[in-house]
């Protein structure tokens, strides 16, 4: 479940674990220690308010914070005030009904006068697009569109970006929708829906985009997936098996990817690729819901989640956040933070292993929570779908 619409982590690796070898997989392994448990108090502290905020970006020099609105702009807050024009409007060209909406913004560290979107249309397809940006308005009449994902219903749309260090774009897509993907569009590898896709935005070879030669299927471009024909594999995937990765994130110090993903009807998870892994990385789903059969059995070479948790205690639906690198609160330093839509409560992963996560609440809740980000200080932001956008700093007692 992820409603999106009114109306309708860990521990940081240590350095053994960066360079821990690969199995025959290609996925990292690690044994590593289990962290201790973090000891601190947050409170979530309202600081200004917009329509219907779903993310907050901010990019390197510059000390404005980025907000996504859903019905699909862009708003630049600086010097505690919002710019009276947005940075970017595509309310005209977005449809943001149920989870629909102008869902994604990334900047690139690479590339600073351009900016990134993910989109969708009132086709329902997704959109991801670069638009040119001189710093303070993006200019979408000379947008370039990079992929355009159709789908056939109108959830699951993720809709996150991330760039990594090297300027790479890290795309998360849901599995096009309905109740247990129908399609099976998770767990095939010529499509590009229940993915995260990984391209480097320059052209190449005819593509709006180039496919980094260490994509698990840049060279061999096919996939064998158990009893499952061997088809086609698209090069732009390195994880599949995912139903709505609602705001995956890479951390920019590890480069570890870190992917949520919003259950059918009575798990949540969160998932994790470590930085080095070459294999394309199978999450389990349709046939795997968190650690528990749906469909079927474990998929072969599949990879358990990090952390899932039930549907109880009024949690409903993963809100995926960051790995915390800031400096007001020490006890997150290097740790998974995130939410739930449902119970609004914000909590932290106290170890970053498959089936080896622990979760502590931090004793702060947002209601109708939709996102997390990092501020141009470094420090933890969150937002409300009912406007709010929050700062995350230590509770005072």
């Amino acid at each position: 479940m992820l409603t999106i619409a009114l109306t309708g982590v860990s521990a940081s690796p240590s350095a053994s674990e960066r360079k821990a070898p690969l199995g025959k997989d290609g996925i990292a392994r690690t044994s590593g220690t289990v962290a201790p448990r973090a000891n601190v108090e947050i409170a979530a502290v309202e600081f200004a308010r917009t329509e219907q905020p779903i993310g907050v970006v901010s990019r390197r020099d510059d000390q404005t914070l980025y907000v996504i609105e859903k019905p699909g702009r862009v708003r630049a807050y600086r010097n505690g005030v919002f710019d009276q024009t947005p940075v970017l409007d595509i309310v005209a060209r977005v449809d943001s009904t149920n989870e629909r909406g102008l869902l994604g913004l990334a900047f690139s560290p690479l590339v600073r006068d351009v900016l990134y979107i993910d989109y969708t249309d009132s086709r329902g397809v997704v959109h991801v697009s670069e638009v040119p940006f001189d710093g303070r308005i993006a200019d979408i009449s000379r947008e370039r569109v990079l992929l355009r994902i159709p789908k056939p219903f109108n959830e699951h749309n993720a809709g996150t970006l991330s760039f990594d260090r090297n300027g790479l774009l890290y795309v998360a897509i849901g599995d096009g929708g309905s109740s247990g993907d129908p399609k099976g569009n998770a767990q095939r590898t010529d499509v590009l829906l229940g993915k995260v896709l990984r391209i480097d935005p320059k052209p190449s070879a005819g593509l709006p985009y180039s496919i980094p030669p260490e994509n698990p299927f840049a060279r061999r471009g096919t996939s064998s997936l158990g009893t499952v024909k061997t088809v086609k594999a698209r090069p732009e995937i390195i994880a599949f098996g995912l139903r709505n990765p609602w705001r995956a994130t890479v951390d920019a110090e590890t480069g570890d990817v870190w992917i949520p993903d919003v259950g059918e009807s009575s798990v949540e998870e969160i998932n994790r690729i470590p930085t080095g892994s070459r294999s394309a990385i199978n999450f389990g789903w349709s046939l795997r819901e968190g650690r528990q059969s749906f469909k079927g059995p474990r998929p072969k070479s599949s990879v358990e989640p990090v952390f899932d948790y039930p549907h109880a205690d009024g949690r409903c639906s993963v809100v995926g956040g960051v790995v915390y690198r800031g400096s007001a609160i020490p006890a997150l330093q290097g740790r998974y933070v995130f939410g739930d839509v449902c119970s609004g409560r914000i909590q932290v992963l106290d170890d970053p292993l498959p089936g080896r996560g622990r979760a502590t609440d931090l004793g702060a809740q947002v209601s109708y929570l939709t996102s997390f980000g990092v501020g141009p200080d470094g420090e933890l932001v969150a937002t409300s779908l009912e406007g709010g956008l929050y700062r995350l700093v230590p509770a005072t007692t």
